[in-house]
């Protein structure tokens, strides 16, 4: 698979959320920017929002998703709910279910971002994405305080 593209105008962003570790867990929130941009791309596909890739772009190797089962099911549905025809999922026909992969993804770090704008009290980024979620009625206000599981998060 050939590489995932992001926007480099994300790169502070994407850098904040999986780089530093957490002052209260010792861990980032997002273990490795491939979860980011699985996270980041259903957020996106949820909210129906899409962006292009612009250059500059930066990437990440093809086969940390291929090496991966649940992203690489996550590529294969957002191609599949997308496109509406399994003919997306053939190898001649992968750089598109990338491409609709990397757009969505585009589309969560925009929303990712805004809600960082909104609380930019909040250091590590946990809190701005858990009231995020919880807005959009993805988490219940019961959370607020409690540790968030990423896996319990349902679209």
């Amino acid at each position: 698979m050939r590489a995932i593209r992001r926007n480099k105008k994300h790169e502070d962003l994407v850098r904040r959320l999986t780089e530093p570790a957490h002052p209260d867990s010792n861990k980032s929130i997002f273990p490795t920017m491939r979860e980011l941009m699985c996270f980041a791309a259903l957020l996106g596909f949820e909210n129906e929002k899409q962006g292009p890739l612009v250059e500059p772009s930066l990437e990440i190797d093809g086969r940390i998703f291929v090496n991966h089962q649940q992203s690489l099911d996550v590529l294969y549905l957002l191609a599949l709910t997308t496109e509406k025809d399994a003919n997306v999922l053939r190898e001649d026909n992968e750089d598109q279910m990338v491409k609709f992969f990397e757009e969505y993804a585009e589309g969560g770090l925009e929303i990712i971002e805004q809600w960082m704008r909104e609380m930019p009290e909040d250091p590590t980024g946990e809190r701005a994405i858990i009231n995020g979620l919880q807005e959009r009625g993805y988490l219940s206000s019961q959370t607020k305080d409690t540790e968030v599981d990423p896996g319990s998060v349902s679209f």
